[in-house]
């Protein structure tokens, strides 16, 4: 015998797969869509082959470039450096963020400066990265993080900041106070705001990193390889390396964090107004 709430979440999970299929058919179609018309302009010659290369041809630049190694070695370097900067974006962004709850008079003043800063272009980062650290790693990660932490810290501080406070009283009312209001009401409470920041973060990290890693071009990484193919006239190369920078920021979005916002909207609900 099936219980009713077990029922229920067969059904859920049935739900999931369909969504998933359509999810999948629907970006398959696409794509076969966007590579036709692709090939047709290609066969129709409205751009010179250099400039444009057919869907073959960058598809076997693509094998050439996994066969040599470049591309399997140029991604594990990017996606670790990606690593690195973007986990120390997070801590520092909610450390400073909580600092910024902490202390109002902190908080209203780092505020501002941060909305200012996240505003400020990543590219413009890398010379004073380059001046200030030199043309190495260090350099690079200097740049994800200064282009990706103010988003972190923001959320963190309006999310916190923004909790109902009735929540905060009625938790007092039960008795609960400082780690233990925190950890069991703040910090669920702000979560929301808080996926969201980092979600917009690691966008600007990616798009920081690839751009630090075509201008640092003593470095490997998928940055130096569009930067390889620029400077060969290398079109096949360049748009094998976006098709690859591309993929990995879409499996990054669809695989991650749409599957960690879809958990946290359904915790708390946010999602019942799609389910009519």
């Amino acid at each position: 015998m099936q219980l009713p709430f077990q029922s229920k979440q067969t059904q859920e999970r049935k739900n999931h797969r369909k969504i998933d299929f359509k999810d999948a058919a629907s970006t398959a179609a696409f794509l076969v869509v966007f590579i036709g018309i692709w090939e047709v302009i290609f066969l129709l010659g409205v751009f010179p082959i250099v400039s444009l290369p057919s869907p073959l041809m960058v598809a076997q630049s693509l094998v050439d470039l996994i066969a040599e190694g470049t591309l399997i070695y140029s991604t594990a370097v990017t996606l670790l450096r990606l690593f690195v900067g973007f986990s120390t974006s997070i801590i520092i962004g909610v450390g400073v963020g909580l600092a910024m709850v902490k202390f109002p008079q902190f908080g209203k003043t780092m505020n501002s400066f941060a909305v200012g800063l996240q505003s400020f272009p990543s590219i413009a980062w890398v010379p004073f990265a380059i001046l200030l650290i030199g043309l190495n790693d260090s350099g690079i990660l200097f740049v994800v993080i200064m282009s990706s932490v103010f988003s972190i810290m923001i959320s963190t501080y309006s999310g916190i900041r923004n909790i109902p406070p009735i929540y905060i009283r009625s938790a007092r009312n039960m008795g609960a106070k400082g780690i233990s209001l925190f950890r069991h009401v703040m910090l669920p409470a702000a979560t929301p705001s808080l996926i969201v920041g980092i979600r917009q973060g690691w966008s600007f990290a990616w798009h920081a990193l690839v751009g630090a890693e075509m201008l640092i071009t003593t470095l490997v990484g998928l940055g130096y390889i569009l930067s390889v193919g620029r400077e060969f006239s290398n079109m096949p190369q360049i748009i094998a390396a976006m098709i690859v920078i591309f993929t990995i920021g879409w499996i990054f979005d669809r695989l991650v964090f749409s599957k960690v916002d879809e958990k946290v909207r359904d915790r708390w609900g946010l999602n019942q107004h799609t389910e009519r």
